[in-house]
């Protein structure tokens, strides 16, 4: 990054080079463009179990439905489509997936595979981890991640 691009100013409770850490940064949630929010709640509401949490207009037809897993309220998809949008999205050539945690991949695999969800890549160890692929309804990967003990 060139130094252009750095703020001049920094606050006193965070310095240059610790960035954002002095203020407590967390994840929080990530939004995907989605062709069909019916078809994307299904996925991930009903086959994947979580709640819908509100749905805000944006105007300008764009739309947003913010889901979270019951158990994490703070954490969780935003699901974003535009009515008046009538061709697909493109995903682009940088995305990677989403990260689920789970305490078990191949139970995760089983219940997916009863919805008729299409593994991608099948459950894999690689190290202390055990991971597997699916796609969403819109393509978007989808990652299932198990912490091996």
């Amino acid at each position: 990054m060139s130094s252009s691009n750095v703020p001049q100013a920094v606050t006193s409770t965070a310095s240059a080079s610790e960035g954002l850490n002095a203020l407590r940064p967390r994840m929080s949630y990530v939004a995907y463009h989605v062709s069909d929010v019916e078809r994307a709640l299904a996925f991930y509401g009903t086959v994947l179990g979580m709640k819908e949490q509100m749905r805000l207009d944006l105007g300008g037809g764009v739309h947003e439905v913010v889901l979270t897993f019951p158990e994490v309220p703070a954490v969780g998809l935003i699901l974003m489509w535009n009515e008046k949008r009538t061709e697909p999205y493109r995903l682009g050539d940088g995305y990677s997936r989403l990260v689920v945690r789970v305490s078990d991949v191949d139970a995760a695999m089983e219940l997916l595979a009863r919805h008729g969800v299409v593994v991608v890549k099948p459950a894999t160890d690689a190290g202390s981890l055990r991971y597997s692929l699916v796609n969403d309804p819109d393509g978007y990967v989808v990652e299932f991640l198990q912490f091996k003990r």
